[in-house]
């Protein structure tokens, strides 16, 4: 599991920073989160390939946030995609894309499937729950939280050996499992694993103020993905538009419990990152946050 940022700017793309695009890479597919004008290309010239996404889930329906959908799906029907696609988001994401495609008035050659969402629904990609969970931007918007399921707990030699299992094949059968007989007796995989363990995890906030309902969601992510487009200075503005500086970014990570934070939609404004990194530092920890650039990948591991 990898995140990748494509995009980080806020509201406008600057010299260094393209519209906002981040994707969730899960077994060679991709899904990204919002598709700003321009994603399609910063897909080329990353390492993921532009054939591989096959969800989008959109924030909000701000030009900065939807802009690239239509020139990144045309593209795919240029290249004879036959998989379908899948665009999600808030109330409006329909209309949204009937709008958008009876307008370049093209047909696709594959499958588009579009839904508006509610906080709440579901979806699964790639073996991964996500679940949207409603932010504060004046608009219909939206966050998300991504978690593979449990996984099981590790196997315990010791604990099959003393049920009289002997090493080899059926040592694997357990751990795939099964039960094995020994003896004139079942053992069972739950009598010879540890406790289940918690899958990777993932929360996008989108465009939002401050939110304890997505900070509660987010609860114990490996990674939040959160909006910082002002520094602290910029705390009134941050108020007015309805955004979160970068302080009130990582209040929310860590009433979340989030394990790493990463800085997204930067505007302009901001003039030093190092600051701008400084100021969440302050209360979740230097060695727990970053600032995203266009490009930056991190790789989610299991935590044991």
């Amino acid at each position: 599991m990898e995140a990748h940022f494509l995009g980080t700017a806020g509201g406008v793309p600057t010299p260094g920073r393209s519209l906002p695009c981040s994707a969730l890479r899960v077994n060679g597919r991709t899904l990204l989160f919002d598709c700003g004008e321009g994603s399609q290309r910063q897909l080329m010239i990353s390492s993921l390939s532009l054939m591989s996404v096959d969800v989008v889930l959109l924030s909000h329906h701000h030009g900065d946030h939807v802009t690239g959908i239509p020139g990144m799906l045309q593209t795919m029907g240029l290249f004879s995609r036959g998989r379908g696609m899948r665009i999600m988001g808030p109330e409006g994401t329909v209309e949204l894309l009937e709008g958008m495609m009876s307008t370049y008035g093209e047909e696709l050659p594959y499958g588009l499937e579009v839904r508006d969402l509610e906080d709440g629904d579901g979806l699964v990609f790639e073996g991964v729950d996500i679940s949207a969970v409603a932010t504060e931007h004046g608009v219909p918007s939206l966050g998300y939280v991504a978690r593979e399921p449990l996984r099981p707990g590790r196997f315990l030699p010791e604990k099959a050996r003393a049920l009289g299992v002997p090493e080899g094949p059926l040592f694997s059968r357990l751990q795939r499992g099964e039960g094995v007989s020994v003896g004139g007796k079942t053992v069972e995989p739950e009598e010879v694993m540890g406790p289940t363990r918690e899958g990777r995890s993932i929360a996008y906030s989108g465009d939002t103020m401050p939110s304890p309902r997505f900070a509660s969601a987010a609860r114990d992510v490996d990674l939040m993905i959160h909006e910082a487009t002002f520094p602290a200075s910029m705390a009134d503005r941050a108020a007015e538009s309805l955004h979160s500086t970068a302080a009130q970014a990582a209040q929310v990570a860590l009433d979340a419990g989030a394990r790493f934070l990463v800085l997204n939609h930067i505007s302009p404004r901001v003039e030093d990152e190092a600051a701008h990194a400084q100021e969440a530092a302050e209360i979740i920890g230097a060695s727990k946050v970053a600032v995203a650039r266009d490009f930056d990948r991190m790789r989610i591991d299991y935590r044991e």
